[in-house]
């Protein structure tokens, strides 16, 4: 007989899963115009080089290795919804802070960056607590369905996020683009407030300290080997991405003289490749299998990043084609990837542990891949130049998922629900 405080809880509610994806749909596109916004105002209003862009984009990420491993844990113990919440306010108030500072005339390169490090740490929470918490408002095909919608949503924000900042850049400069993006993070904060499906009741505390709890966290990632190996791709794709990242707004805008509307066009064109790739990933993960998808579109990302350094050696007129074909391509196979990546994480990890394992994968992934990627691409850009710094990412990029994911029987998982098996078997042995 069930004890007096176990409680059923109906998932699936067609309102709620409304209320997310309206409410993050908004504040996807503020996302996208702050990502824009804000290293064009670092290059053109406060004289950033390329290693000033790099530790522009590792202040988003560090977060993750001062307390990324720890927030899983508090994830985990307390209602997950309490973080996204007040994740939402704390980013709109320090976005809000730039264009402030800029009006005052007290804004610097130094304090830009200690803004982006607040606004990365709080959506070090968010991003940890999202992927835990939809498993509770969604399951099964449901939840498979609204992790491609919000991913298309994502690439559908991105295609009218920058667009909208270039058009803003040019009528009130970057920093007061940046009011857009606080408003949409009030809007993520109502219709987050707005859902009625409850939490599962906090469970009674373990007793565990902390870092026995971080413990089960990497051990759930580490006993099982098909999370394992995507965990650890992911790693070495966060480092290849973020050195392109960091540096690919500081390319076009000096070393190919395209202006601020023409690099919004460029990314609002890799955002619709990603809308693209959203909508066909459920079809192609049937078609394809989940193994050897993820080890084809891995290696194809890698291989189209050629094509943004080569745009520096070709006549001119073949610049913008390449850079966009890049992008176009790169956001298509990007989310072909990334949906059934995150359902299969979602799933092979049981709900008390998903806070952990989200936290143990962003640190490991975010934290060190992508702080050390923007790091180091500043580095190799001052040091050689930037489109060298492009040629090493995209070599990374392709090479590494080649050896990791070219051998074994990785590329024989024919679909999610046997992945999760798989794992789940050998991590009982």
């Amino acid at each position: 007989m069930p004890s007096n405080n176990t409680t059923t809880i109906k998932k699936n509610d067609p309102r709620d899963l409304r209320l997310v994806t309206a409410g993050q749909g908004i504040s996807m596109v503020g996302t996208a115009i702050s990502d824009l916004a804000i290293p064009i105002m670092a290059v053109d209003l406060l004289g950033a080089n390329s290693f000033g862009t790099g530790l522009l984009g590792a202040a988003t990420t560090v977060g993750y290795l001062v307390f990324g491993l720890q927030a899983g844990v508090w994830i985990d113990r307390l209602p997950r919804r309490q973080f996204l919440l007040a994740a939402d306010v704390v980013r709109a108030l320090l976005i809000l802070a730039i264009p402030l500072l800029y009006a005052l005339n007290l804004l610097t390169l130094p304090l830009l960056i200690a803004l982006q490090i607040g606004i990365g740490s709080a959506s070090i929470f968010f991003n940890l607590a999202w992927p835990a918490y939809l498993p509770r408002l969604a399951t099964g095909d449901i939840l498979l369905k609204l992790n491609a919608r919000l991913a298309l949503l994502g690439e559908i924000s991105g295609f009218l996020g920058p667009g909208i900042a270039g058009a803003l850049i040019g009528l009130v400069k970057a920093p007061f683009a940046l009011v857009a993006d606080a408003f949409t993070f009030v809007v993520s904060y109502i219709s987050l407030a707005a859902i009625k499906t409850p939490e599962p009741p906090r469970a009674k505390h373990s007793g565990l300290t902390v870092t026995q709890e971080l413990r089960d966290g990497l051990r759930a990632v580490w006993q099982r080997p098909t999370l394992r190996l995507i965990t650890l791709e992911a790693i070495n794709g966060n480092i290849a991405f973020s050195i392109m990242i960091g540096q690919s707004v500081i390319y076009q805008r000096l070393d190919l003289g395209f202006e601020p509307a023409l690099i919004g066009a460029i990314s609002s064109i890799g955002f619709a490749g990603g809308a693209i790739g959203s909508l066909l990933a459920p079809r192609a993960l049937k078609r394809v299998g989940f193994g050897r998808l993820l080890f084809l579109v891995a290696v194809l990302f890698g291989c189209i990043e050629f094509l943004q350094p080569l745009a520096a050696v070709v006549p001119r007129e073949f610049a913008f084609p390449l850079v966009a074909t890049n992008f176009f391509l790169g956001g298509f196979l990007l989310l072909l990837y990334v949906v059934p990546a995150t359902a299969f994480r979602q799933q092979v990890v049981p709900d008390r542990l998903l806070g952990r394992v989200m936290s143990v994968n962003r640190v490991a992934t975010w934290g060190f891949g992508a702080t050390f990627g923007f790091f180091i691409g500043g580095v190799i850009a001052e040091a050689t130049s930037r489109p060298i710094a492009l040629l090493v990412s995209a070599t990374i990029q392709t090479l590494v998922p080649l050896l990791m994911f070219g051998f074994g029987s990785f590329r024989s998982i024919k679909s999610i629900e046997e992945a999760v098996a798989l794992d789940n078997k050998k991590r009982a042995h």
